[in-house]
């Protein structure tokens, strides 16, 4: 029969070797999850109109894109975020990338405010309120606004849809 020392210290060692195994088991799924180049996510566009202020999210490529309408100012002011594991986002100018439908006019951000961040990047993409005529981009009869994302992580058009409401 062992000590009772003996089986505390097979017992502690034991315990020690569970510890270390299961560390060792977190940490390598964090790194495969975070590791997954190559790898196909599913394109999750948003084809349902959403009302004011919902966010939606395109999970596609490499990339994240999570797009916010911040409707309370009634103008076409986007929160935008950037997210992923594997790609620099810094280089990405969603003024060249971007577009507004709205009704049968497509107008460009005059604005990407948008500090760098390497794999994690959040700013505000604006876009005019008037046309080149001088017509509201979001008028009272406007019924829907999209907001189109384009060549961000090879994929060709993310498309996010809201509900104008009066």
């Amino acid at each position: 029969m062992e000590s009772h020392a003996t089986m505390n210290k097979h017992n502690g060692r034991a315990l020690r070797s569970f510890r270390r195994l299961t560390i060792l088991g977190v940490v390598s799924l964090v790194l495969a999850a975070c590791s997954a180049t190559g790898s196909t996510l599913p394109v999750v566009e948003s084809t349902t109109p959403q009302p004011d202020g919902v966010t939606q999210t395109s999970e596609a490529g490499e990339v994240t894109v999570t797009a916010t309408w911040l409707a309370e100012r009634r103008a076409p002011v986007f929160s935008v975020v950037l997210n992923t594991h594997s790609v620099d986002l810094d280089a990405i100018d969603l003024i060249a990338l971007a577009t507004l439908k709205v009704d049968d006019n497509e107008v460009r951000p005059i604005a990407w405010n948008a500090a760098a961040g390497g794999h994690h990047r959040e700013g505000e993409l604006t876009f005019p309120t008037t046309t080149a005529d001088g017509s509201a981009v979001i008028g009272p009869e406007t019924q829907a606004i999209e907001l189109v994302i384009r060549d961000v992580a090879g994929v060709p058009e993310r498309t996010f849809r809201w509900i104008v409401t009066s």
